[in-house]
């Protein structure tokens, strides 16, 4: 998959684009970029993906941390499934920001992008202020020979899909009906950094993500699967601020069953499948290195359901 990040000029013209945040890459948007490889087929061409960087909404607040189903790096993951050619990460800026509709149509899309036909969810809207939606997509798309299809609302359920509903829904702890709605696990991809070593010392090493743009979910332990250069492994998680260590930096520690490699600078996927407990202090190193064993155990038996 070709990725085109900023104002990188490097795409082909002709291709069939899905247009919009796809924060967690939800069944809503998995139709819309199904539909955008049907249309592509259909006009012998290629199917890509549109996002915006850093998502408008984190754009305007600032301090909208614990937001992300997914960053850059899950989402481009998530994405890499299916079959997608190429992925064009626009750099949502003030310059972006202050674009008009008609500005945003014909700088970015017809005259960077140069697409065959563009596929949107049915509530997109996009220029400054949200000011453009899919009229004045159609109007302005249609005028320059590039088809717009537009995809309805879609439902699980009865329940709309949608990021935010997905986010309420991780937030109460409930990662199975979030799975009914993402059409996957929900999982973070990250980059292993290198931690304070505790883990090792106490005989449970971890590998740790730091997770301050993802939603805050709460803060626990949890039975988890890690891919690891293409291999699956189990293995149990605590997503929060390690307060036995008077720990204060939101970290994902991930503790991996029969695992001994140095991944150190890795990129790995973690995917939640069940929650276990909640974070707690211990008084004394001894109680915590006797529950995280009680954790491993629960976590086996979740996993090997």
């Amino acid at each position: 998959m070709l990725v085109v990040k900023n104002d990188n000029k490097v795409i082909e013209p002709g291709g069939v684009f899905a247009l919009g945040n796809f924060d967690g890459v939800h069944l809503g948007h998995k139709e819309i970029i199904e539909i955008a490889k049907e249309t592509s087929i259909k006009n012998s061409s290629y199917a890509g993906v549109i996002v915006f960087e850093p998502h408008p909404r984190k754009f305007f607040n600032k301090n909208s941390e614990n937001f992300y189903l997914s960053d850059l790096k899950t989402k481009e993951f998530l994405l890499n499934k299916f079959g997608i050619e190429c992925f064009v990460v626009l750099n949502f800026d003030k310059n972006m920001a202050e674009r008009s509709p008609e500005e945003f149509i014909n700088d970015i899309i017809i005259e960077t992008i140069k697409p065959s036909a563009i596929i949107v969810g049915y509530d997109f809207r996009f220029g400054k202020n949200r000011a453009g939606d899919i009229e004045d997509l159609k109007r302005i798309c249609t005028q320059n020979n590039i088809i717009v299809k537009i995809v309805d609302e879609q439902k699980k359920d009865e329940t709309v899909l949608s990021s935010s509903n997905v986010r309420d829904l991780l937030k109460a702890g409930d990662f199975k009906e979030a799975e009914k709605m993402l059409g996957h696990k929900w999982l973070i991809k990250g980059t292993v950094v290198s931690g304070d070593k505790r883990g090792r010392e106490i005989g449970f090493p971890t590998a740790n993500l730091e997770v301050n743009d993802f939603l805050q979910i709460n803060f626990g332990v949890y039975a988890v699967k890690v891919e690891i250069d293409g291999m699956s492994y189990n293995g149990v998680s605590n997503y929060g601020i390690r307060p036995t260590f008077d720990g204060e930096k939101l970290l994902l520690e991930t503790y991996l069953f029969d695992f001994s490699k140095d991944i150190y600078g890795k990129d790995i996927v973690v995917s939640f499948i069940e929650f276990i407990r909640k974070e707690k202090k211990f008084d004394g190193i001894d109680l915590l290195k006797e529950q995280i064993s009680l954790d491993s155990k629960k976590a086996i038996k979740i996993l090997d359901k």
